[in-house]
C-alpha cells in the first residue's frame, strides 16, 4: 500500500467507530459482566456516535476524534444521561457498572486518540503548506498523518488559488491547505483572501505534545463557521423526519411509481446533477414527471419559438411546458414529485430547508452576491420556495437563497416548513 494516497475522512471516521464497538464489546465483558445482552452494546455504541455528532467530534477533517478535549467529555456526559434514560424505558438495556462507564472514558480519553493518530498516519492526506515562517513544519505535519506535497508562501497564495481554482471555487489538487499561523495576521489574510474557494485550512500553532496528540484545529476558508451544535441538530432533525416520511409515504410512493408506468414509456426515477455543499455534485431524485425524449422536444422548442427560447434562458423552466407527460404535470402541480429527495436528506446530500440546488451552468448568478451559501446543505424546500417560487426573477431566487444561508436559525427553519404546506395546496408558483 503506497502510504501516501488520498483518503476519504469518512472511511477513517468509520474505522474509529468500529474499534469504539470493539472496545464497548470487550469492556462490557470484562467490567460489565452481569450484563448479558447484546442490545446494551449496540445502545451504548448508538448513543455515543449521536452525542459525539452533536458536539461536534466528526465536524473536523483533520483532528483526531476523542482525546483530552471539551468535545470528547460533551459527548461522553451526554451518552451516559442518553443511556440512562434509555435503560429507563427498555428492559432489554441493562445497567452498566461505574467501572464500565471508567473504562469507557478512559478508552475515549487515552487509547482511542492512538488508534485515530495510528488510521491517519497508515492513510496520509496529500496537502499544502502556505506558509513565510523559517520553522520547518514539514516533520509536524507527516507526525499528524499529512504529506505536504507542495509550499506556497503567503504573499503568493492568491495568485496560487486563482491558478488552481475552477470556475465553481474548488481546488481539485487538495482537499486540506495548511497554513502556519504562528503569526495571526496571517490567518486573517487567508481568511480574506480564500473566502470564495471551497477548501478546508489548517493552522499549526504548537509544537506541544498535547498538539501532537490531538491533532491541529481545522478552520473553514470563509468568513464564519458554519458548524455549530445547532446546525448539527438540524441534521438530526432532517434524518428523523425523512425516515419517519419514507417510512409513512410509501404506499403513495407505489401508487406514483405505478401511475407513471403506465402514462408514458420511460424510467420511474428522473435524476440530475446538482451542486451541493461545497460544490460537490449528487444526483437529486425525482419522479419522472416528463416525457423521455425531453431533451430532444426542448431542443426543437428552443429552436422554433425564440419567445419560449428567451423565458427558458431567464429562469430554466418553462410555464407551459409540452416535455410534461399528463400525470407529471399533476405531480408538479402538487410537488409530489419533489417526494424522493427524501432519499437524497437521508443520505446527506440535502436538507430538509436550505437553498436551491442549482446545476453548474447558474453558478454565475450567485458569483455577484455570495458563495458562502454553498457551505451548506441545499434544501428540498427553501425560503424561495414559500415565496412565490417560479413566479419569482432569477435575482429574487438568489438574493432570497443568500439573505437565508447568512440570518438562518432553527425557529427560520420550522417557520419555512409549517409555510411549505399551504405553499403547495395553493400550487403558488408550481408548474
Amino acid at each position: 500500500m503506497n502510504s501516501v494516497e488520498s483518503y476519504t475522512e469518512e472511511s477513517v471516521i468509520v474505522i474509529e467507530l468500529l474499534l469504539l464497538l470493539l472496545a464497548i464489546a470487550v469492556l462490557r465483558v470484562f467490567l460489565a459482566p452481569v450484563s448479558k445482552s447484546l442490545t446494551s452494546v449496540m445502545v451504548l455504541w448508538l448513543v455515543l456516535i449521536a452525542a459525539s455528532y452533536v458536539v461536534g467530534e466528526f465536524e473536523t477533517t483533520v483532528r483526531i476524534n476523542f482525546g483530552l478535549s471539551l468535545k470528547t467529555q460533551a459527548a461522553f456526559a451526554l451518552a451516559y444521561i442518553a443511556y440512562s434514560g434509555v435503560h429507563a424505558v427498555w428492559p432489554w438495556c441493562e445497567a452498566l457498572t461505574i467501572r464500565f462507564w471508567v473504562g469507557i472514558w478512559l478508552y475515549l480519553n487515552f487509547v482511542a486518540p492512538l488508534f485515530g493518530l495510528l488510521a491517519r498516519r497508515l492513510f496520509r492526506q496529500r496537502v499544502l503548506l502556505v506558509t513565510d515562517n523559517h520553522r520547518d513544519r514539514v516533520p509536524l505535519l507527516r507526525w499528524w498523518g499529512f504529506e505536504c506535497i507542495e509550499t506556497v508562501g503567503i504573499a503568493d497564495f492568491a495568485n496560487w488559488l486563482k491558478s488552481n481554482v475552477d470556475f465553481c471555487g474548488r481546488i481539485e489538487k487538495y482537499k486540506m491547505i495548511v497554513v502556519d499561523i504562528s503569526d495571526y495576521r496571517i490567518e486573517y489574510a487567508v481568511a480574506g483572501v480564500a473566502r470564495d474557494y471551497f477548501a478546508d485550512f489548517v493552522g499549526v500553532p504548537s509544537f506541544t505534545m498535547f498538539g501532537y496528540l490531538i491533532g491541529p484545529h481545522p478552520r473553514h476558508i470563509a468568513a464564519y463557521s458554519l458548524n455549530t451544535v445547532v446546525r448539527r441538530l438540524k441534521r438530526l432533525i432532517d434524518l428523523l423526519i425523512s425516515v419517519i416520511a419514507v417510512i409513512v409515504l410509501s404506499p403513495l410512493f407505489l401508487v406514483v411509481c405505478i401511475l407513471i408506468r403506465l402514462d408514458s414509456p420511460g424510467p420511474i426515477l428522473y435524476n440530475h446533477r446538482r451542486l451541493g455543499r461545497n460544490m460537490r455534485e449528487f444526483w437529486l431524485f425525482k419522479f419522472r414527471t416528463m416525457y423521455k425524449d425531453a431533451d430532444t422536444r426542448l431542443q426543437r422548442i428552443l429552436e422554433s419559438d425564440p419567445e419560449l427560447a428567451s423565458e427558458f434562458k431567464a429562469t430554466f423552466k418553462l410555464k407551459n411546458d409540452p416535455r410534461v407527460t399528463r400525470v407529471g404535470r399533476f405531480l408538479r402541480r402538487f410537488s409530489i414529485d419533489e417526494l424522493p429527495q427524501f432519499f437524497n436528506i437521508i443520505a446527506g446530500q440535502m436538507s430538509l430547508v436550505g437553498p436551491r440546488p442549482i446545476v453548474k451552468k447558474e453558478i454565475g448568478y450567485y458569483k455577484d452576491y455570495s458563495l458562502l451559501l454553498f457551505r451548506v446543505l441545499p434544501g428540498a424546500t427553501g425560503l424561495w420556495q414559500v415565496s412565490g417560487r417560479s413566479g419569482t426573477s432569477y435575482r429574487q431566487r438568489v438574493e432570497m437563497d443568500t439573505r437565508y444561508v447568512r440570518e438562518w436559525t432553527l425557529w427560520w427553519d420550522l417557520k419555512i416548513l409549517l409555510k411549505t404546506i399551504p405553499a403547495v395546496l395553493c400550487r403558488r408558483g408550481a408548474y
